[in-house]
Order: structure tokens, then sequence, then C-alpha cells
């Protein structure tokens, strides 16, 4: 799984403070890959290194809800919201973003909603700093989850608290007996699981105030953050699929980016499958165009042969008249020595691919030919097919010539 960097914005408000940052490398699964660091957004931009980016920002800005709402989806569902939270708005909705996430089994959709101004406001902040970042969290929809208990975090004054079955969400109350007497008013008189984690130096300066809880609840866990919250929020951002703030007008607007490197071996070889059978199809389209333009002359040179003085038609219409003139010769004359030469012989050059015939000379009931054979071998499979035929046939030259062997054969009609 892809390795996150999640970064914090400082809760302080104003965009100068907000500038400085926490930041922590996860991977997939949320196990920490160094140390909690902190600093400018543009010393955070240094260190993404292909990483996915996670924005935190404070939970003080954003309003986490929700509502139940129709089953619809898409922007039919985005133009229902506004009115389904108009009582827990404090402005207009017009200069308010509304993100959802998935129902994930639960009744109500989950909705954020931040102002276009503070959205804006950050935007423009990881502009200056040169940081892209794939999402956009609200720090208070990434508080972990105790299974039959609350969750409360207690940071720099502020107390974050999350129910199994709530959203989370964060008090700015003082003094801090009084945030977490909000934080733990179930409104009835049963007590409660409580979690609470702490920095050292917050639980060592409200020792007795967090250990005076455990008379008002059913449990109490206090568990020590040496490196403050970040860890355990960047662990649960890994793990869970909170709201993401990236939406609508502030959709990240990129070319789809698709690591090459696991895949780019078998590509290569993919590649250079097609490039070679496209070559291979085009050498033999190549190829059969040369034979057929071979064929086209033999069968030019015939017809001059057999009809000189005619005009050449196509190669097609010449190859028909030829034999459609060799079958009439069939039918109405005698068969000559000739013509048993020239039926025996085309019996023969069938059996003999890529042989041409390039003279032909009758005298006196022996037909002389000249030949241009691939090899021996199909002279000598001429002469047999032409003895089979009832033709004396003897194979008086075979000498090579242009990577073929041109023969001369001598055929006598023994009937005649």
């Amino acid at each position: 799984m892809a390795e996150l960097l999640v970064i914090r914005l400082n809760p302080t408000a104003g965009s100068a403070a907000a500038a400085h940052c926490q930041w922590l490398a996860v991977d997939g699964h949320g196990a920490r890959l160094g140390a909690v660091q902190s600093g400018t957004l543009a010393e955070a931009a240094m260190h993404t290194g292909g990483k996915r980016v996670i924005l935190l920002v404070p939970g003080t800005d954003v309003l986490l809800a929700e509502p139940v709402l129709p089953l619809k989806s898409g922007a039919k569902l985005a133009q229902i919201v506004p009115f389904a939270l108009e009582e827990q708005l404090a402005a207009d909705v017009e200069d308010l973003h509304f993100a959802l996430g998935k129902r994930n089994g639960r009744p109500g959709t989950p909705v954020t909603v931040v102002a276009h101004a503070r959205m804006q406001e950050w935007q423009d902040m990881l502009t200056a700093a040169g940081l892209r970042v794939d999402a956009i969290h609200a720090e208070t929809s990434a508080l972990p989850v105790t299974p039959n208990s609350v969750t409360l975090i207690i940071d720099e004054g502020r107390v974050y608290v999350r129910r199994e079955t709530g959203q989370g969400a964060v008090l700015e109350v003082e003094p801090l007996i009084e945030a977490l007497q909000l934080a733990l008013a179930a409104g009835d008189e049963a007590r409660e699981h409580v979690t609470i984690y702490v920095s050292e130096a917050d639980y060592e300066r409200e020792r007795d105030l967090l250990e005076g809880l455990r008379e008002f609840t059913a449990s109490l866990q206090l568990k020590l953050l040496p490196d403050g919250p970040l860890p355990i929020l960047a662990a649960n951002v890994a793990s869970s699929s909170p709201v993401n703030l990236l939406q609508g007008p502030y959709a990240v607007k990129r070319k789809l980016n698709i690591s090459f490197a696991p895949w780019r071996y078998a590509a290569v070889l993919a590649g250079l499958f097609v490039v070679l059978h496209f070559g291979l199809k085009g050498w033999q389209y190549w190829h059969y165009k040369q034979v057929e333009s071979a064929l086209d002359a033999q069968i030019t040179h015939f017809f001059q042969q057999a009809m000189p003085g005619a005009p050449v038609p196509e190669p097609l219409q010449a190859r028909r008249q030829i034999e459609m003139r060799l079958n009439q010769l069939r039918e109405t004359a005698p068969a000559s020595g000739m013509m048993v030469t020239l039926a025996a012989l085309s019996d023969a050059l069938a059996q003999t691919p890529d042989t041409t015939v390039e003279a032909i000379a009758y005298r006196n009931n022996t037909t002389d030919v000249r030949l241009l054979a691939p090899s021996v071998d199909a002279l000598d499979r001429i002469r047999q097919v032409a003895t089979e035929k009832g033709l004396d046939a003897k194979i008086q030259s075979a000498s090579p010539r242009e990577s073929k062997f041109e023969g001369r054969l001598q055929f006598t009609s023994t009937g005649a």
C-alpha cells in the first residue's frame, strides 16, 4: 500500500500561525515510518517524496454532521444537504462548502461543512508552500474510536471528544474541568467508559483532576502521548475513510498519476511484441504482394506466348482465357503431341510451386522446355509426372542461376 505523509496544521487561529504544522510519514496500515517533525508547510513539502499527502485542518473551523438524507446520489444529494443542516448553520449556505462521505452502513450520511473563505485560505497557503495534497480532512474526523467507550484527547487546552456512534468534536473551554464536564455529559445518569489521551506535560499539570474522574466514570484509561496526538490521527486516517473536503469546486484537477515502475518491464515487453507483430504482418503483406506481382508477370508471359498479338488483359482474366482456350482445344481437336505435352506439363507445374517456364519449342512430336525451378528435385518431379502421363521425359541439363536452377527438359509423346 502507498505510504502517506500526514500534515496537521497548527490549530491556532490565523493564517500566519496555521502555516506552521507537524508532519509524520506512515505506511498504508498507519504504522509510523519516522519521527514527528514540525516546521512550515514549505518544509513539509520537502518530505513528500512520492507519498500520498493528507492535510488535517483544525476541527474548530469545520462542522461535522450526520443527517439522515434520502437515498439519492450525486448533485441531487448535494443540493439537499444545506437544507437538512439549516438549523445547525450560523452562516448563509452560499458562503459554505459542503463535503459528503459514504454512509458506511449507518442511517446518516457524513457531512463536513466549512466556510469557502477558510478553504480558499488553506489552498492559498498550500500554493505558496508549493505543496499539493491528495485529501484534506478535518482533524476531528480522524479521532480514534474506542468500542463501548468515549474517547478524549487533551491537547494544548483543547478537548477532542468522539463517541462510538457519533461524530468527533473539539471544545475550547477554560478551565479544563468545565470542558471535561461538557464532553462527558451523556444526557442521562449512566456512567461511561472513558479513554483519555493526554501529553505527559498536560498529565503532570492536571494529574489530580484527571485521576479524580475515576469517581464519575464506569472505567477510565489514561494514555500518554509522548509525541502529541498526530501519530494517533495519522493512523486513523490511514485505516478509515474520513470525508475529503476536496470535492466540488475544490476537487483535485490533475492528470492520473499511476506509478509505472512496477509494470515497466511488462509494458516494454508488450510494446516490443506489438511492434514485432505489426512488423511481421507488414513484411508478410509486402512479400505476398511481390509474389502476386511475379505470378501476374508469368501469367502475362504465358498469355503472350499462347496468343501472340492479342491484347493482354488483366492477369486473372488472361488466366481464364488461357484455360478456356485449352479446354476448347481439348474438346474440339484431336490430342496432338503438343497438346498432350502441354497438359502433362500443366499438371507437373501444379505440383512444383515457384517454377516458371521460360521457353517452349515443339518439333516432330518432341517438346523442348526451358524451366527455372527452385531445386533439382523440382525438375525431377516434373519429369516423373510427365512420365506418369505417358510421355518420355528427360532432363537434359540443370545449372544454378539466381539462387534457382535452370533446367532443360525434353518431352516426347510416345502415343503419337
